[in-house]
């Protein structure tokens, strides 16, 4: 299930951002208010910065580097996986 403000990454590819409608149906007196979650495909420059955002995490992941959202989603923490132990001789 998606939330308003989501962005998504759809099956073409392409990057989209959940918003929440208000439907209005004319002539309909009692039809209350109706609301809609749809998927707003975002413009190039975005489709851009997204993709690089995507295959620059998807790069920090293929190196073991574990990526995660902070609590508040306002930033990213980067860790290796798990710790490295070298010995010299």
């Amino acid at each position: 299930m998606a939330y308003d403000g989501e962005l998504v990454k759809m099956q073409n590819g392409r990057w989209a951002r959940f918003q929440r409608c208000q439907v209005y149906r004319p002539g309909v007196t009692d039809a209350g208010e109706t609301m809609l979650l749809i998927a707003v495909e975002l413009e190039e420059r975005y489709q851009q910065l997204l993709d690089d955002a995507a295959d620059s995490l998807a790069e920090y992941r293929s190196q073991g580097v574990q990526v995660r959202l902070a609590p508040d989603a306002q930033g990213l923490s980067l860790q290796p996986e798990a710790s490295v132990s070298v010995s010299v001789n």
